[in-house]
């Protein structure tokens, strides 16, 4: 099994590219479906038989090494839920396996003993998930940076507005109002030249404003770069 390329998680500071980066990966993998689907009965109900050891044993990586295992599975008689079964472990085996391997040496024996992929990957998410109340307290303390343009500042703001939404689909018009209580100037703008306060019209806003300020920078490096070369043909004695 090959571990996925992905920088061990340490804390909570790099979980969010951690569960995008591992989330791609299983579905590369194409094991990614047993966090959500819920195991067979079969699976749930009774262990394998000590007589079926070898074929429920997780295949190696190779295509033709999977596809012998799997047509050993089919000709084993078993009852068709065990087979059901004998392939969802294998599979929960190779995706428990790949989260195991994308943790720090210290967050490994603090996760290791989680019996499945599915309950290990919701340890980890209980740890470091943000909750509402955590993208809350980021977005009242959000402070911007002077190297941030306009337009990333509304990416940034907007971004924060939809996380700390507490309905699994963000209401973009409650997203639109926290978006111009950060950035009045972007507001005033937009109510100006008749763009409305809709996103749609916040990012026009952004974009024109962004514009006029590119321009006038421009037309005043042009302007200290004419000066700056009339001072040199017309020295002062």
């Amino acid at each position: 099994m090959a571990k996925l390329a992905i920088k061990p998680l340490d804390s909570a500071d790099g979980y969010l590219r951690w569960n995008e980066s591992v989330l791609l990966g299983l579905n590369t993998a194409g094991v990614a479906h047993v966090l959500s689907d819920d195991p067979p009965p079969a699976l749930a109900l009774a262990p394998a038989p000590p007589a079926t050891t070898a074929l429920i044993r997780q295949p190696r990586s190779s295509g033709r090494a999977r596809k012998k295992w799997y047509l050993g599975l089919q000709s084993s008689r078993l009852p068709p839920p065990l087979i059901l079964a004998s392939l969802q472990r294998a599979t929960d085996t190779v995706c428990r396996g790949h989260i195991l391997g994308t943790l720090s040496d210290r967050l490994l024996p603090v996760y290791v003993r989680h019996a499945t992929a599915r309950v290990l990957w919701q340890a980890v998410a209980r740890t470091y998930e943000p909750d509402y109340y955590s993208w809350e307290l980021m977005f009242e303390e959000l402070e911007f940076g002077d190297d941030e343009t306009l337009r990333e500042r509304v990416a940034h703001v907007e971004a924060l507005a939809i996380a700390k939404s507490r309905f699994p689909e963000p209401c973009y018009e409650s997203v639109a109002y926290y978006v111009c209580t950060k950035l009045p100037e972007v507001a005033k703008d937009a109510i100006t030249e008749g763009y409305g306060t809709s996103m749609a019209g916040l990012w026009r806003s952004a974009l024109e404003m962004e514009r006029i300020c590119n321009d006038n920078d421009l037309q005043a490096s042009r302007g200290t770069t004419m000066a700056r070369q009339d001072k040199v043909q017309h020295p002062v004695c």
